[in-house]
């Protein structure tokens, strides 16, 4: 009944403009909906009218991390730190935000020190995942595998952590594991795309080129934007084929991804030139 609640909300804000309520529970509301811009603009409206509140720091820097204005989201997470150092939840946000913003060192950091806040609690999937992420940025491979193990372990049926274990895996070595692991996940979860992409380069690597291709495609068509790396190695299977019209398609999709892919705009020379 959002939108319900949204309209009574809306009511509440026109006849009582300086109340902070209704814009934080407008802001929350979008959230929800996952409409990022209009989150930020009713929580920034509750934080004039109420304060530098954690709560509503919280909830504007998870709308900004997921605009993707990652040092606004530092910012707002930083000013909920301060005001309330010992929320689990809050710490766990900051670390992801710098992981985001590839920062490995500080994220492990803060992420360590919010599960010291959880204490005998128990700790949510997300650490997991994203602690799990920050070792590997570390190259602490043994570390990351240990942490990826463990959230599988207590959330065996999340998705996202198998996929993670599996990547993990992968790098150590470990390629049936990986993709055993991948394989359990889609089944888990089809509709995430980042496991058809994995378990596409596990193909790719192997040289099991059509079943690569199978799962790549299942990702391009799950995530359309997923990275220009998909299409550059369905741009090669299609070579390999003899598919030279796909091969172009896909490889002039990398250049609008990233016009600096030089190996991409090398391949469509060569084609231009043998035509």
């Amino acid at each position: 009944m959002l939108e319900e609640a949204s309209r009574e909300f809306r009511r509440v804000a026109d006849l009582r403009a300086a109340d902070p309520s209704a814009p934080f529970y407008l802001g929350l509301i979008a959230l929800r909906q996952a409409r990022w811009e209009d989150a930020v603009e009713a929580l920034t409206a509750t934080l004039e009218k109420a304060g530098s509140r954690p709560a509503v720091l919280y909830n504007l820097a998870f709308a900004l991390e997921q605009l993707g204005r990652l040092p606004e989201a530092e910012t707002a997470y930083a000013d909920a730190v301060s005001k309330s150092r010992d929320d689990a939840r809050l710490m766990l946000g900051w670390g992801v935000v710098a992981l985001k913003r590839n920062d490995s060192e500080v994220a492990t950091n803060r992420l360590a020190r919010a599960r010291e806040l959880w204490g005998e609690r128990p700790v949510p999937p997300t650490w997991y995942w994203a602690m799990a992420l920050a070792l590997a940025g570390q190259a602490d491979l043994n570390e990351a595998l240990k942490i990826a193990k463990e959230g599988v372990a207590a959330f065996p049926s999340d998705a996202v952590l198998r996929n993670n274990l599996a990547v993990l895996l992968e790098m150590s070595g470990d390629l049936p594991g990986a993709e055993l692991l991948l394989r359990g996940a889609l089944s888990e979860d089809p509709t995430l795309p980042q496991i058809s992409k994995n378990l596409g380069d596990l193909f790719y690597r192997a040289g099991r080129y059509d079943d690569a291709s199978e799962a790549y495609e299942r990702a391009a068509k799950l995530s359309p934007e997923l990275g220009d790396d998909l299409y550059f190695k369905l741009g090669n299977i299609a070579f390999k084929r003899r598919d030279r019209e796909r091969a172009r398609v896909c490889w002039q999709r990398v250049t609008e991804l990233n016009p600096a892919h030089q190996l991409a705009r090398a391949n469509l020379d060569t084609l231009e030139t043998s035509a």
